[in-house]
Parts: C-alpha cells; sequence; structure tokens
C-alpha cells in the first residue's frame, strides 16, 4: 500500500506548527516551515526519504530556536554556540549546520564577538597578547580570527607599555603594604595577565621609577 499524505493541518495550540496525516493517520508535527520547505502537500507520496527529510529539517527549527534564545541573552562564538547546543542535546552534525547558518545571516560574527571579548577584558586592567589568545582559544576561535581581533583590537601597542600601565595600577592598590608584599603581589598580577618574568621586572621597575 502506497502511503500519501492525505491531510496537513495546524496545530490547535501552536499554528505555527502543521500535522502531517499519511493514510488518514496523523504521522508527524513540523514547523510550518519544513512544509513549506520539503513542498509537503496533499496526496504527495509519503517515503521514508521524505520523513527523514523533515525530521532533519525539525531538528534543525529546534536548534534554531535554541540558538537564538541563547544569543538573546548573551554573545557567542559560532563553535562556541555550536558545543553549547550539543551539550543541550541537539546532534552535532545539526548544531554545527545551524550555527553556520546563522553566521551566514549575520546572527553571529566571530571576530565581532572576539572584538568584544578583548575589550571587556582589558576594560579595567590591560592584558598580554598571549593571555587574550588563550582565552579567545578556550572559546573554539580561530588563530585568524584571534590574530585579526587583537590586532584591530591592540594596535601596535606594545606589551612592555601594557605591562607598565597594569604595574602602576597594581602599585595604586598596594600603596599601603611594605616594599617586599607590594613588589610579589604586582608581580604576580603581571604574570596571571600573561606577562613573562622579564617584562614584568621592568614594568615594575619603571612603575617605581614613574611614582617617585
Amino acid at each position: 500500500m502506497t502511503n500519501v499524505i492525505t491531510d496537513i493541518k495546524p496545530l490547535e495550540d501552536n499554528p505555527s506548527y502543521r500535522i502531517i496525516f499519511v493514510n488518514d493517520t496523523p504521522e508527524m508535527t513540523v514547523p510550518s516551515s519544513t512544509v513549506e520547505q520539503l513542498g509537503l502537500q496533499i496526496h504527495l507520496t509519503w517515503t521514508d526519504e521524505l520523513a527523514n527529510a523533515a525530521r532533519t529539517f525539525e531538528d534543525i527549527e529546534q536548534a534554531r530556536s535554541m540558538a537564538l534564545r541563547l544569543i538573546s541573552m548573551k554573545a557567542w562564538g559560532v563553535k562556541e554556540l555550536a558545543t553549547r547546543l550539543v551539550k543541550r542535546g541537539i546532534q552535532k552534525e545539526v548544531a554545527t549546520a545551524t550555527t553556520q547558518q546563522l553566521c551566514e545571516d549575520g546572527w553571529l560574527d566571530d571576530k565581532t564577538y572576539a572584538c568584544a571579548r578583548i575589550r571587556e577584558w582589558t576594560r579595567n586592567e590591560p592584558a598580554s597578547r598571549a593571555w587574550l589568545r588563550k582565552k579567545l582559544l578556550e572559546r573554539q576561535l580561530s588563530d585568524e580570527t584571534i590574530g585579526a581581533a587583537t590586532d584591530e583590537e591592540l594596535g601596535d601597542r606594545c606589551e612592555q607599555d601594557a605591562a607598565t600601565e597594569l604595574a602602576i595600577l597594581r602599585i595604586a592598590k598596594a600603596i599601603d603594604l611594605d616594599d617586599s608584599t607590594m613588589r610579589r603581589r604586582v608581580i604576580s598580577a603581571l604574570s596571571r595577565r600573561g606577562f613573562p618574568t622579564d617584562v614584568g621586572s621592568e614594568a615594575l621597575r619603571r612603575a617605581q621609577a614613574k611614582n617617585t
């Protein structure tokens, strides 16, 4: 017996979804967009291939809705968002396809995201390029994107100047401490923000000279 779509009805409590009837029996509920994308209509033969395609479209629609909810709450990188979707139960292939489409549609932009994170992380205190790169890699951004974003946000500013600025800020916070404790805390802060030991030591020396 040939399986045929005999009716397509709106879902009562959600008219953006459609119930597909095959041989007068409810077969599947899908978004109305899936009906349009697959060209589903009454009298069309219902094959296994068509059923699988409808399920795939349904999965993508679910993933897109979930992704847009996440985007409405905060900014995401493309791969970072795909990973979050997988953690929420979306199949990896569907999550990847969904986030790539969102990127093409302008909802996601890795470079814009990376630039925003750099501004956020350096708003109060400078950081080294190595520290920023490490943080951005954790967001699953590519080396090319990271390089372009750091160049745009930091320009040709040298690491020594950034380290010295941080040392000045940290000395101001440790003004009531003895010299040994102050030096230890400032060097530790410089290290945590990714500055090498030699750069940190020189930054401390310059900051102290500036304060005298």
